[in-house]
């Protein structure tokens, strides 16, 4: 492992938690979150009785999918970096998977209370300091667990959209905002995570050139760890790994809906794509884990397939989302400070 190779300063969460850029991205989420209660006319009240009347059990079975993603993402990463290390006999010895799946744990509180997905370094800086691994490398691994993240969640949302719509996307007349707006934020966020994959493969020697001659050994690790991190052999265990957490996603969600006090009647595509949309806009860098956006579009899609109770939908599509946050946002910044507060990796 080359000596240049050095992880940034410690970060200190709490300087960034209270740095001018995070407390003006929740405000955004803030805003965003109040104008939906006031643009769809949201009852406070009606969405209360729906949350505290939810079934526990189901809820619980809900919390437990959700959960059980974290060990699941953990030993995928250790394949990406086993695959990133291969041919590497200085490569350091990686932790036990309960320790990986603490470190990625830390990263996604990390996420929860600060924007631009920072949690991501922030899990490259903790292994490194945990095992002395290259801090550049395994940036590049996580980058490459984001493009399988990008491109499996895209297509099972694409799959799961015409299933449920067919070639037709049925428009909200009522409201302001078009459901291909999705899409478009999907295919832009593919678009890019498959350019610079492509881009990196094709011109990343022409690149080097480019980078200031101090930074070219900090370049060749992350190059390494993205484009190394996929391997012939071990790519179908890769797929089977990401589908599987999204699978996870969506019975978390499905949980959630069998928990609701209402019968809210919706087909198994539909509860995919929901999962997987809500997931696709916490990849937003604006606001920490796309808080206001998510909510919004639970306010907004939900009511498309409640034609039956327009009265309430958009009352039930914001407590089902509120519902969910609980279980995929707050339960990780509650359990996630408690963690933090414990852990001897920060």
């Amino acid at each position: 492992m080359s000596s240049e190779d050095t992880a940034p300063p410690e970060p200190s969460l709490r300087r960034r938690f209270l740095n001018w850029r995070t407390l003006l991205s929740f405000a955004i989420a803030a805003g965003l979150i109040a104008f939906t209660i006031w643009k769809l006319d949201i009852d406070l009240a009606q969405v209360w009785g729906y949350i505290r009347r939810a079934n526990p059990w189901l809820y619980a079975l809900g919390f437990l999918a959700f959960y059980a993603t974290f060990p699941l993402r953990a030993w995928r990463w250790r394949l990406l970096m086993e695959n990133a290390a291969t041919g590497d006999s200085e490569a350091p010895a990686l932790p036990r998977l309960f320790d990986l799946t603490e470190i990625i744990f830390l990263s996604w509180f990390a996420n929860c209370i600060v924007p631009a997905k920072l949690g991501d370094l922030y899990r490259g800086y903790l292994l490194k300091r945990t095992t002395g691994a290259s801090f550049s490398r395994t940036v590049g691994t996580i980058f490459a667990e984001r493009v399988l993240d990008m491109l499996l969640l895209f297509v099972l949302m694409v799959a799961a959209s015409l299933a449920v719509f067919g070639p037709r996307i049925p428009q909200d007349a009522s409201a302001d905002f078009s459901p291909t707006a999705l899409y478009v934020g999907g295919i832009a966020l593919v678009a890019v995570a498959v350019a610079v994959l492509l881009g990196l493969r094709f011109f990343g020697p022409t690149l080097r050139r480019l980078v200031p001659a101090r930074f070219r050994s900090l370049y060749d690790r992350f190059l390494e760890g993205t484009l190394l991190s996929f391997r012939w052999k071990n790519l179908p265990l890769l797929l089977g790994q990401t589908a599987l957490v999204w699978v996870l996603e969506s019975v978390r969600f499905y949980c959630v809906l069998r928990a609701f006090p209402e019968r809210v009647d919706l087909a198994i595509p539909v509860v995919v794509f929901i999962a997987l949309a809500s997931s696709l806009l916490t990849t937003l860098p604006i606001t920490p884990a796309g808080r206001g956006a998510v909510e919004l579009m639970f306010a907004w899609i939900v009511p498309l397939f409640l034609p039956g109770v327009q009265d309430k939908a958009r009352d039930i599509g914001f407590a089902l989302g509120i519902l969910d946050s609980t279980i995929n946002y707050w339960s990780i910044v509650i359990l996630g400070l408690i963690a933090f507060i414990l852990s001897k990796k920060k």
